[in-house]
């Protein structure tokens, strides 16, 4: 049975803190942090909180849930518009004012709590680490855990809003008062700087009772992503892709990954996302969740795409999925009915003996991670694991690299192309792969887990295929027009109020 490092003994330390809202809301006390870094454990909840905040958020909506609203929403994988008010919908539909909307503001504070625990953390092990910590390597190895979760947070904040303010160490109310976003360019310093530290400091692997710790590949896989990001072609604005031609480095840490021999590629696809813990040897970089345990560690990820006639199809009780994010027509028919994984990851035709839901439904909704099996209490209770980044996902980018220039051979890159279909029980045809049809087998393949709006901006032609999917799918006029600064979020109004004049807002929103 999996023992879940983050949250039963976070909880301690959360009674001991408030959860700051607000950029610049006063740091704890003095008094009340140094009662408190007192022993090892102590640090230990410390590094739990730190991982909590990160991973699973403040409140109702963690990592694996935002990737669902702002990537996967935002994309050409869903048609979300519905004649109801819902914050997806302006999501969806690239309205201009959504800096009020509760996703956009939930990404940047609960990342920039995560940052506020992971400086406070840094600080006192540099304060007192050495004279609690009686072996040296568990003061170093938290060191590692926290530098990583800063930059995780950090990386997530510059995908999504592009220039944020770099706090590198616990400040006061006026001090951030004072703090102006910062250049990209300049946040990327410290999350590769954080990640470069971490690594080498990092266990390659985990056992059972510390899943869900980052490990040394974790780590590498994550900064392969974040060199990436940076070579990726800018679109003339201050987002997260500065055309710096970083692949070869990208693809040095992705080696490393494949190098170590501690993952596989799955055999069956559907059993990728039905395998827990460290068993399933497709994870490299997982957020776990368990359910029916005295304290709430489950998830919800997979209702923000569900739809509540096919929960109840399935026996469960009410989630809240009310109305559906339909599956674009342009996705669904893009898939060869033979793919396993439209079998495994969608859901086409389902019907609900009685009650509320009661008839036959033919609305087509993502199931990929919705597994009854591992249904606990209630809608926050689903036990299953969220994979940020998972194997075939390491390979995929590692033939992107390729096709940049940044290593490897044609070969390896039409080899990965074929091992996946013929996974997907697809013929493996590939042939001299362009990026093109990498993006688009990426898009079958990672449906879904929240990377296709990434992925659509990595390619270079997320203006050019977002504009086809409107007027493709777009019948009654219902999203607006998308441009160049529709690619990033807005800042959210409230940190805008805090202190007039201090943060200009992305172009664009109103």
């Amino acid at each position: 049975m999996k023992k879940y490092i983050y949250l039963a003994s976070a909880m301690m330390l959360f009674a001991l803190t408030s959860c700051e809202d607000e950029l610049t809301q006063l740091p704890l006390s003095s008094g009340t942090i140094e009662s408190f870094y007192a022993t090892p454990n102590d640090f230990i909840q410390a590094r739990n909180a730190t991982y909590s905040l990160a991973f699973h958020g403040a409140g109702t909506y963690g990592y694996a849930n935002r990737l669902m609203n702002l990537s996967e929403t935002r994309s050409d994988n869903l048609f979300a518009t519905t004649t109801a008010s819902r914050d997806w919908e302006g999501i969806n539909s690239f309205y201009t004012n959504i800096s009020s909307n509760t996703y956009v503001k939930e990404a940047y504070t609960s990342n920039y709590n995560a940052i506020y625990k992971a400086n406070q953390l840094l600080e006192k092990l540099a304060e007192k680490g050495d004279l609690i910590f009686t072996t040296p390597a568990d003061k170093t190895s938290m060191v590692a855990e926290a530098k990583f979760l800063r930059a995780f947070c950090y990386f997530d904040l510059v995908r999504w809003y592009g220039r944020v303010p770099l706090l590198d160490k616990t400040v006061t109310a006026e001090q951030a008062a004072k703090i102006p976003r910062t250049p990209v360019a300049e946040v990327y310093n410290l999350i590769i700087s954080d990640l470069q530290a971490a690594i080498p400091d990092l266990s390659p692997a985990y056992d059972a009772a510390n899943f869900g710790r980052v490990s040394k590949y974790g780590a590498q896989a994550l900064l392969g992503l974040v060199y990436m990001t940076r070579s990726s072609p800018t679109y003339g604005i201050d987002g997260a892709t500065l055309g710096l031609n970083e692949w070869d480095k990208a693809y040095q840490q992705l080696n490393e990954v494949k190098k170590s021999g501690l993952y596989t590629f799955g055999t069956d696809y559907a059993a990728i996302f039905k395998t827990e813990g460290i068993t399933n040897k497709e994870n490299v970089l997982t957020i776990p969740y368990t359910q029916n345990i005295s304290t709430p560690v489950g998830g919800n990820f997979m209702v923000e795409l569900g739809y509540e006639p096919y929960f109840a199809s399935l026996g469960l009780s009410a989630q809240g999925a009310l109305e559906a994010r339909p599956i674009s027509t342009g996705f669904i028919n893009s898939i060869n009915p033979a793919d396993k994984r439209k079998e495994a990851g969608i859901a086409t035709s389902y019907t609900v003996a009685s009650g509320t839901y009661k008839g036959s439904y033919t609305l087509p909704v993502f199931k990929k991670y919705i597994d009854a099996a591992r249904y606990g209490n209630g809608r926050e209770d689903w036990g299953v694991d969220f994979m940020v980044i998972r194997y075939t996902d390491v390979l995929m980018m590692m033939a992107e690299c390729t096709l940049h220039g940044g290593g490897g051979t044609q070969a390896e890159v039409d080899g990965i192309m074929n091992q996946v279909r013929t996974r997907a029980g697809l013929t493996a045809n590939a042939a001299n792969t362009t990026l093109d049809q990498l993006f688009d087998e990426r898009r079958k393949e990672f449906f879904a887990e929240g990377t296709r709006w990434f992925d659509l901006i990595r390619s270079g032609n997320a203006l050019t295929l977002m504009n086809a999917w409107k007027t493709a799918e777009d019948t009654e006029g219902k999203i607006r027009t998308i441009d160049k600064n529709s690619l990033l979020y807005p800042i959210p109004l409230s940190e805008i109020l805090t202190v007039p004049g201090l943060y200009d807002q992305n172009l664009g929103y109103d």
